[in-house]
């Protein structure tokens, strides 16, 4: 395994890369850089299994050190391709304060944070434990690879698995995956490459039936892409009917904190957002130009079309319940002015798809505006949503799967 250590205090680790050498790693396998400038230039060239960060960092060898550094760092390294991703980060701080302090930025991209101690080693045990369950997990099994190409997972049976099931993409009847959960297997052709694909359903509707099925589907059919197709509910203003949605970002809108003062209920928002990768928003933003075939779906469709076929790339919050209170989409703006969509399922699917075990997959979700979650909510193009969904689905896969294949492999 190769180790990177960024730190501006070195010697400090004397005693650590001698517990590590050479029972664990060769010492010519362990990097060490002393500021945020040295780290970039050697993530531009090598991959490393782990990164040891301090979170105190200088930008250059010859100024002082500061979070913002570091935070910097960890941000180019997570959310851009321009440097090489370790496998796993640690971070290094003898500050207690000063970790809490950075934790919104450092929790999301750190795998642990371990505090420094002058008058002990359990730091240095700390981290030794890390690198030899790094090296035991590589002993156990060898990385694995991808399996299906594609997993599509809809909230309901009905009106959405439905949908896409009538997609012409050769299914097979359902299968059980274990004993809760099945499946139906399916494969498809374009530009004359051949794709696999499977779509389920959850038991019922929410976030965390849709985190589980995912976080299933994820470990036992390895897929290059996982994707959600359904119906949602569109902001007055942001979304017409039957518009397709792809959230970017999705977060939990009833995430916070609920506290009584002075005998006054007060609610603290606490949103998470996880954004889909910049390589399908902007294949999706390409997509929005294709008038044409957007039309041909719109028009197949036999019964009441509320109007034109738009897609709209913007955030799409999630909740735990079905809302049919237009009082409570201020409440929800508030926390994104741009949101343009509610349901109940995405945020669920994107946690299971960016917190799993690699290979992890590419995730999104595109669900078409079927209500405007007021009193006047109702069935009526639940149906036509759930249509449009699938075959905007159908459109972007076979426009771009060929690019999401060779970026994951």
């Amino acid at each position: 395994m190769k180790i990177l250590i960024v730190d501006d205090s070195p010697r400090r680790y004397a005693k650590l890369l001698a517990s590590l050498t050479p029972t664990f790693v060769d010492r010519d396998d362990i990097d060490v850089r002393v500021c945020a400038n040295d780290a970039r230039d050697a993530l531009r060239d090598k991959h490393y299994d782990l990164m040891i960060i301090d979170i105190l960092l200088p930008l250059r060898a010859d100024e002082d050190p500061s979070e913002r550094h570091s935070q910097d760092l960890l941000i180019e390294i997570t959310e851009f391709g321009d440097l090489c991703k370790p496998n796993l980060i640690v971070g290094l701080t003898a500050d207690r304060e000063l970790g809490r302090k950075v934790e919104p930025v450092f929790k999301e991209r750190l795998w642990t944070v371990v505090i420094y101690s002058d008058d002990n080693d359990a730091w240095t045990q700390q981290i030794a434990k890390c690198v030899e369950w790094i090296v035991d997990k590589g002993r156990r099994a060898s990385r694995p690879s991808y399996g299906v190409d594609l997993v599509v997972l809809c909230a309901l049976a009905e009106p959405e698995l439905r949908a896409v099931l009538r997609l012409p993409w050769e299914w097979s009847a359902a299968r059980p995956l274990d004993e809760l959960l099945f499946v139906h297997d399916g494969k498809f052709s374009y530009g004359g490459k051949d794709y696999t694909v499977a779509a389920a359903s959850c038991s019922r509707m929410g976030m965390v039936s849709s985190a589980l099925v995912a976080s299933r589907l994820i470990e036992k059919l390895r897929p290059r892409v996982i994707a959600m197709t359904g119906i949602c509910a569109a902001v007055r203003g942001k979304a017409q009917l039957g518009d397709v949605l792809l959230a970017d970002p999705s977060w939990d809108w009833q995430s916070g904190k609920r506290a009584r003062l002075e005998d006054k209920s007060s609610f603290a928002i606490s949103p998470h957002q996880l954004d889909v990768d910049p390589g399908i928003r902007t294949r999706f933003e390409a997509l929005k130009g294709d008038r044409s075939k957007l039309s041909a779906i719109a028009d197949a469709w036999q019964g009441n079309v509320p109007g034109q076929l738009k897609l709209i790339v913007g955030p799409v919050a999630s909740g735990s319940a079905v809302l049919a209170d237009q009082g409570l989409v201020p409440e929800i703006q508030a926390q994104h002015r741009e949101v343009c969509g509610i349901e109940m399922e995405a945020y669920g699917v994107y946690s299971a798809a960016a917190f799993a075990e690699a290979p992890k997959p590419l995730f999104f979700s595109m669900k078409a505006a079927c209500d405007f979650a007021d009193s006047s909510k109702n069935n009526d193009y639940q149906s036509y949503a759930a249509y449009t969904s699938a075959k905007v689905l159908e459109l972007f896969i076979e426009r771009y799967m060929s690019d999401f294949k060779m970026q994951t492999t």
